[in-house]
């Protein structure tokens, strides 16, 4: 967390030179941790405090800090620092770096490096958004089939300082297909003399790399993995996409729906609530507002329409919040159960008639208990002074309970029904659910309101 109060002391010791203090305070703090205290400082200070630490360290600190103090801090940077820096980062790091970086100052940087690491930005770089390819790293290990089990742990001891994880050894074939892996423990176990392809496993797990990076993050988690390995059209290994880049997929996809189902259009920031503009967020809210400002309208218009019955019985609309605020209450609750499922792939649009037939006994249930709350409620605790004589309490009771009841069932099962059909028809069911769901369930309740009071009284 950060602590504005070491700040100053921080700034005090930079120009004190004490630091062989600063030194202590960066051995005894997780580089996350550093990074949000390095945040506050200027560039130049960041500099002179990272230059204490060795290049990897240092590298790990600076890939902890906001992007935008990254693209500044490298913007500005000498060409030694600059390069030394790079080429201590992780491989997606570096990419993801690059990709923030104004095209001028890309292309200044990117002569600076070694002709591997050149072609490995460019390629990393050129993957579409939120596919696999754009989030792996090239920072593997891999072993040969016919190497010995001794050789390959040769081979690792040189490499391991360079990769970004050793705790799964990726196996190839010459022309690089992905044929079997082994993990670093059952490598270690290993009779010395015994070749790679005796002790590797072939059942690889891996996805392609045009596949959509919620789909990784789903794999990892679903099958346990410190690694998943990313391949080629045609097989080769091309990445892998670590545990910890699945976390980060996951937080910003669940931000995203949680985002949308608020109504909440635009990209996930990357910075803090704090750190984005008011007019940002103006800009990602306002378009939802509007519309469904706009058909809420329909639902004045028909109150509106119906004013006669609410000047005639008045006592209706006291009931009508208790409609609204029941449907979209079950609704909210149905859409964002199946919601949940579809996002786990345990709910696909063929499942519909089940679905709607188990909302369906789950709505029954709900508006038996909502209904019969509200009748008594209606029949024991409502003066008989404001009902006109024309009409009975009974029989009013029996129509606010039973538009209730057809209100909570409608709203469950078309909040359980939209998510599917929009997956149907490809598109993201979160964006749709809550707007529509809020939406629709306060026009047609009130539609069924006045329907019910009209069928049952005979206005």
């Amino acid at each position: 967390m950060k602590n504005p109060i070491l700040v100053p002391e921080i700034r005090g010791l930079l120009k004190k030179k004490r630091f062989s203090i600063l030194k202590s305070f960066l051995d005894d703090h997780h580089e996350k941790e550093i990074a949000e205290y390095l945040g506050m400082l200027r560039p130049q200070e960041i500099w002179k405090v990272l230059e204490l630490v060795d290049i990897y360290r240092r590298a790990e600190i600076f890939s902890y800090l906001d992007m935008d103090i990254q693209v500044e801090m490298i913007s500005r940077s000498l060409r030694k620092n600059a390069l030394e820096l790079l080429m201590g980062m992780s491989h997606d790091d570096r990419a993801d770096l690059f990709q923030h970086l104004e095209k001028e100052v890309a292309d200044r940087l990117l002569p600076m490096l070694p002709a591997g690491e050149r072609s490995d930005v460019i390629r990393l770089t050129s993957y579409a958004e939120e596919t696999a390819g754009a989030i792996m790293t090239t920072d593997y290990a891999t072993l040969l089939e016919d190497d010995t089990v001794e050789g390959a742990i040769r081979k690792i001891r040189k490499e391991a300082p360079s990769k970004e994880t050793i705790y799964y050894l990726y196996v190839t074939n010459e022309a690089g297909r992905l044929i079997g892996f082994v993990s670093l423990r059952n490598l270690i176990l290993a009779k010395p003399k015994r070749r790679v392809g005796e002790v590797m496993k072939r059942d690889v797990i891996y996805i392609f790399v045009d596949d959509d990076q919620e789909k990784a993050a789903q794999m990892i988690e679903e099958y346990d993995l410190i690694a998943l390995p990313v391949v080629d059209p045609n097989e080769r290994l091309v990445g892998i996409i670590t545990h910890d880049d699945a976390l980060d997929i996951i937080r910003e996809e669940e931000t995203e729906d949680l985002e949308k189902l608020m109504a909440i259009s635009g990209g996930v920031e990357e910075k803090s609530y704090l750190d984005v503009p008011a007019f940002i967020h103006f800009k990602k809210r306002v378009f939802w507002v509007i519309v469904l400002g706009m058909l809420g309208l329909v639902a004045g218009i028909i109150i509106q329409k119906f004013k006669y019955i609410l000047e005639s019985l008045i006592i209706l609309t006291f009931y009508m919040p208790l409609l609204n605020a029941a449907g979209g209450n079950t609704g909210s609750q149905s859409a964002t159960v199946v919601l949940r499922a579809i996002a786990l792939k345990e709910l696909f649009p063929r499942d519909i008639l089940s679905v709607i037939k188990k909302e369906f006994i789950v709505s029954a249930l709900l508006c038996i208990c909502l209904g019969l709350i509200t009748y008594f409620r209606v029949l024991f605790f409502t003066s008989e002074s404001i009902i006109p004589s024309t009409f009975s309490l009974g029989n009013i009771a029996i129509v606010i309970s039973l538009a209730l009841s057809i209100q909570v069932v409608w709203a469950t099962l078309f909040g359980a029904v939209i998510p599917i059909i929009a997956t149907k028809l490809r598109i993201d069911p979160a964006l749709v659910s809550n707007p529509a769901l809020t939406t629709l369930v306060d026009i047609i309740g009130i539609s069924i309101y006045f329907a019910v009071a009209m069928l049952v009284l005979g206005i």
